[in-house]
């Protein structure tokens, strides 16, 4: 009986340290992401209210040390400013910021790391109350009541060149 006990102890010890080892982190929050560094999986951020959007992002790819990634989100933002780029890529985009909170219906975009200096860029699709959309360049949001995103890895960077006037930054092929 006494070796029974062992051989069992033994072997939920073994499952429990594979299954520890198979199992990656799968959500952070915005002050964790130190605990991914170097990860090649996807996982969740979750963002709490107040938070800045396009910064906790970007820092938690610095903390995670990723190389780039892809995000896709949702949730919902208060005050986002929106911006619209024209054709010429030398012309200012159009800012405009929407007062009130909106639904976060759609969000999606990249994170570009340039000698460890990260640019998330990101586009949303905003509902208003009344279920009506508007759509564009992420330029700034704070996090409503909350905001979860899907974080892919890239295994190699990406370059961007962001002309610090414009804010227009084409990845660099």
């Amino acid at each position: 009986m006494k070796n029974l006990l062992s051989l069992v102890g033994a072997s939920l010890l073994i499952c429990s340290s594979t299954l520890a080892a198979a199992s990656p982190l799968s959500a952070v929050n915005s002050h964790s992401c130190k605990k991914l560094s170097g990860t090649d999986k996807p996982f969740i951020l979750v963002l709490n209210s107040g938070e800045n959007l396009l910064e906790s992002i970007s820092r938690c790819a610095k903390d995670a040390k990723l190389k780039g990634a892809s995000v896709s989100g949702l949730g919902q933002v208060e005050n986002p400013t929106l911006a619209y780029f024209s054709s010429d890529p030398k012309a200012k985009p159009t800012l405009t910021t929407f007062e009130g909170f909106y639904e976060l219906a759609s969000l999606n975009g990249n994170i570009t790391n340039n000698g460890n200096t990260y640019y998330t860029h990101l586009h949303a699709v905003l509902a208003n109350n009344k279920f009506q959309g508007i759509a564009g360049h992420v330029n700034a949001a704070t996090v409503g009541l909350t905001v979860e995103l899907t974080l892919t890895p890239l295994a190699a960077a990406v370059q961007r060149t962001v002309d610090g006037e414009t804010g227009f930054g084409p990845i660099v092929h």
